[in-house]
């Protein structure tokens, strides 16, 4: 009398759900991004270049200028 029914439902793990929607996202993402005609590596070098650009401001008024760039540098955590 009771074999019809369906035995309980599986309830998927939410970190798993998670991790589906993320990885979605991403697919979406990757789509916009390929399927635009946005030049990408030059956006982000004039990204950089107005970076540059507010962060020298009044170094022109002492003599100096400071410029950085991507390869500059270290990755911090000095101290």
């Amino acid at each position: 009398m009771f074999d019809n029914q369906p035995g309980p439902a599986q309830v998927q793990h939410p970190l798993e759900f998670l991790a589906e929607i993320e990885q979605q996202g991403s697919r979406d993402q990757e789509m916009l991004l390929r399927d635009s005609g946005t030049p990408w590596a030059e956006m982000l070098a004039e990204y950089v270049d107005a970076l540059n650009e507010l962060a020298t401001p009044g170094t022109g008024a002492n003599g100096f200028i400071a410029t950085y760039g991507l390869d500059e540098g270290h990755a911090g955590g000095c101290g």
